[in-house]
């Protein structure tokens, strides 16, 4: 296997060359994934320090994954789609469809309050990043509408 060939060289240009581009929010979330490996010993805005990091991170396979993760989630952000972490438009839309569905069965309402619970787990999970402890519009208005619709489950498990 060529260099070209090795997943940990394309992971780490990846990461370097997406964490150059001044993303706050996509630089925040890299800061989290080698401050939890124990990979990053200086500041995620110092170069040398994140070159370091990124060498070590990309020797375990595992976190090759997660920042290949990471690399492809911030290209989505770049692309125009901000909350593309906790995809909430797919999840209002999942739960939309069978809420409106005719006849809404004993089945489907707990396959709802079950996305319901998954959702609410990955906002507080996710509560510490930027985007959503300083949500911009586009986040509030889908925030807003997933309320909603978490308000619609909840009415019809009554």
């Amino acid at each position: 296997m060529g260099q070209g060939d090795d997943p940990r060289i394309r992971v780490m240009g990846s990461v370097i060359w997406r964490w150059s581009r001044f993303d706050g929010l996509a630089n925040h979330h890299l800061e989290q994934i080698l401050q939890r490996g124990g990979f990053l010993d200086g500041d995620i805005t110092d170069p040398e320090a994140v070159n370091r990091a990124v060498r070590v991170a990309v020797e375990n396979p595992a976190t090759v994954a997660e920042l290949d993760d990471w690399t492809q989630r911030a290209a989505n952000r770049c692309a125009g789609a901000p909350t593309s972490d906790l995809r909430l438009e797919d999840s209002i839309g999942y739960l939309t469809e069978r809420l409106d569905a005719v006849p809404l069965t004993p089945e489907m309402i707990d396959e709802c309050l079950r996305k319901v619970a998954a959702v609410d787990d990955q906002i507080v999970g996710a509560k510490d990043l930027p985007e959503l402890a300083h949500p911009d519009a586009t986040t509030t208005a889908l925030l807003w509408r997933y309320v909603e619709a978490r308000g619609r489950v909840l009415a019809a498990s009554l």
